[in-house]
């Protein structure tokens, strides 16, 4: 899938690691919150390479899976929560190599959606589909939140200090900035309105 086609170049294998947490044994029957981080432990870009000045830091394209494994933890140690919380991390080296995948490639997701590539450098969404796929599929999610670091473009949207939020629940949405502003992890929703690029993802 997405995450097989962005890591296979690399020496090191891709993984889709899973944590579980159930607070209670009854809890095993409810909906539950799963956190889904984007983990590129280094991103050279594959074969869209990057160039000499934008690889270097590109070891720090991990940090939405760390954070999500550090509020996974966070919350197994917090006592009053009823739900089941699972971490799902979505890990890979976006690598060059004669296997690399190419632009123009096509790749069936987990979802079984088809995806033709046109930007090696574009891996973070093709990794998350597949923890998506794998939360709705397998763990029974009420609530689904993906964590990365996807684009240089939400520095132009929302800043170098606040991190751009793409919610499809207006509540959550709002609970999240709010709670941003308390913990200064702040956090300015970007407009959700898909069907309006719909003509943006037709293949070539």
């Amino acid at each position: 899938g997405g995450l097989y086609g962005v890591g296979k170049a690399a020496a090191n294998p891709p993984a889709l690691v899973t944590l579980k947490h159930y607070p209670t044994p009854e809890s095993k029957t409810l909906p539950s919150i799963v956190l889904v981080g984007k983990g590129i432990v280094y991103d050279t870009g594959g074969l869209s390479i990057k160039t000499k000045t934008g690889m270097p830091g590109m070891k720090r394209d991990m940090g939405g899976a760390a954070a999500i494994l550090g509020a996974f933890c966070s919350i197994a140690q917090e006592q009053g929560n009823q739900r089941p919380v699972h971490a799902i991390l979505c890990l890979a080296e976006n690598a060059v190599s004669p296997i690399a995948t190419r632009p123009d490639d096509v790749h069936t997701l987990l979802s079984g959606r088809t995806v033709e590539i046109n930007n090696t450098d574009a891996e973070g969404r093709l990794v998350l589909a597949d923890g998506v796929a794998a939360a709705v599929q397998h763990l029974n999610p009420g609530t689904i939140m993906d964590m990365a670091t996807l684009t240089g473009a939400q520095g132009v949207a929302t800043g170098r200090f606040f991190g751009a939020i793409y919610c499809n629940d207006e509540d959550l949405e709002t609970k999240a900035i709010t709670v941003g502003r308390s913990c200064g992890d702040l956090v300015h929703a970007v407009p959700y309105a898909p069907e309006f690029f719909i003509p943006e993802f037709k293949s070539a």
